[in-house]
């Protein structure tokens, strides 16, 4: 089949049709692709594609089947292993319902992450994705604060894996958490969720996580010194909420 699709008159699949999980076991990791399509007026002999992506190098593509599969009340599910796509956490999906005479796409949904199989409320997505590259002496620096605030670690402080669990990255954090906070209140507070997906930006979520972290949401229209200190609270809270404190002194303690 063509990999070129009309887009005209598309209708917009919602993400309450759409359920993926992934479970990620033995060294691989299997996507599940549930959908409900009886709500929408697509002929049964539509073909459904679902693409993986991470931006826009790379791509992974599966036949997810026919759409008449996914037109009963229960809807229909596929798998099919994503282990290729290595890090999965920046990984989004994109449903496609295509007429298979005319490659026209009937409707569509962009921009669907994932849920970890143990917890399908809990976005595989991580809400600060780390890449690791050559900062030149530097130690960190954060990245894409307009779209979704990336942690730039350097390479020489050891492998991504590695670092998760590292005091190097424990230290670090209020710091990183703090800069973010105080940018989405000064630069991005009055964003709209995505046109899309309906689902909120990444400042709208920063800046719910820093009211939930310190105890009151972010004060409106403050001056830069205001919108610092309710930013140290909730990176205060953060701390706490992850045991970071307790974290260090563990790990301090075991250098003695």
């Amino acid at each position: 089949m063509s990999r070129r699709f009309n887009f005209t008159g598309r209708v917009r699949i919602h993400k309450d049709d759409i359920r993926i999980t992934i479970d990620s076991s033995n060294g691989s990791s299997i996507c599940s692709v549930c959908l409900r399509l009886e709500e929408y007026s697509v002929p049964s002999d539509a073909r459904v594609i679902v693409e993986a992506e991470r931006g826009r190098a790379l791509r992974l593509r599966h036949e997810w089947g026919y759409a008449g599969n996914a037109l009963s009340s229960e809807g229909g599910c596929s798998a099919f292993d994503v282990s290729s796509m290595g890090d999965l956490e920046d990984v989004r999906f994109r449903v496609l319902v295509v007429e298979p005479s005319t490659s026209r796409l009937l409707a569509a949904a962009e921009g669907v992450e994932a849920h970890s199989n143990d917890d399908i409320q809990e976005s595989q997505r991580s809400l600060l994705p780390i890449v690791m590259k050559d900062l030149y002496g530097g130690v960190w620096e954060l990245e894409d604060m307009d779209g979704t605030p990336t942690l730039a670690l350097d390479i020489n402080l050891g492998t991504k894996n590695e670092l998760k669990s590292s005091p190097v990255l424990f230290s670090i954090l209020p710091g990183v958490v703090r800069a973010i906070l105080v940018y989405q209140a000064l630069e991005r507070s009055d964003e709209e969720p995505d046109e899309d997906t309906g689902d909120s930006t990444s400042a709208t979520r920063w800046l719910e996580l820093g009211s939930k972290w310190a105890g009151f949401p972010c004060p409106g229209n403050a001056e830069y010194r205001d919108i610092d200190d309710w930013a140290q609270k909730a990176v205060t809270g953060f701390c706490r909420e992850k045991k970071l404190r307790s974290r260090l002194c563990s790990f301090m303690s075991q250098e003695d």
